[in-house]
């Protein structure tokens, strides 16, 4: 009696791992709505953290030096935002996987990180991207003007200009 209860105990515990595993492995769905969705919001961690944008938030934080870090309130505007949405649906965002390497490997130093952690249509979604910066895969490519298009927003605002300049050498 207790081995069929132990065996129908693993045949159960085996069925959920391989479902798991299945809805694991389903690709996200690339219906992105027409016009940005209302709970759309985004972490840009850029450059090993030399800006770090919560739009979740609305707070920007700028790495001054290696160990010391400014935090303002920070808001995109509506427009900006849409911008991102847009290139996200272009480039198809969700056929990233969580940790991202191009195929085509071009070793940099330094060597910076770069994350994007969004929320779109109630689902949450992070990429980290270590290495490789100047790969030239077309994926690499339009992830790296991803980052460079939230980075130049960020610095092209008065408030980001007025903040102390940073002392690390690559920013």
């Amino acid at each position: 009696m207790f081995e069929r209860i132990n065996d129908r105990m693993k045949t159960i515990g085996l069925l959920l791992i391989g479902l798991v595993i299945i809805f694991g492995c389903i690709r996200r769905s690339t219906n992105y709505p027409e016009t940005m969705p209302n709970d759309f919001n985004f972490i840009s961690n850029i450059a090993n953290s030399s800006y770090i944008l919560d739009t979740y938030n609305n707070k920007l934080t700028k790495t001054i030096d290696w160990k010391l870090d400014t935090t303002i309130a920070f808001e995109l505007s509506l427009s900006e935002k849409q911008k991102i949405y847009k290139i996200l649906k272009e480039i198809d965002i969700y056929k990233y996987p969580g940790n991202y390497t191009p195929v085509s490997k071009v070793k940099v130093f330094p060597t910076l990180s770069y994350q994007f952690e969004f929320t779109l249509n109630r689902v949450d979604y992070k990429i980290n991207w270590n290495e490789n910066t100047e790969s030239d895969t077309k994926d690499a490519k339009e992830l790296r003007n991803l980052f460079l298009e939230i980075q130049n927003k960020i610095e092209k605002s008065d408030r980001v200009k007025e903040l102390p300049e940073s002392k690390r050498a690559f920013l």
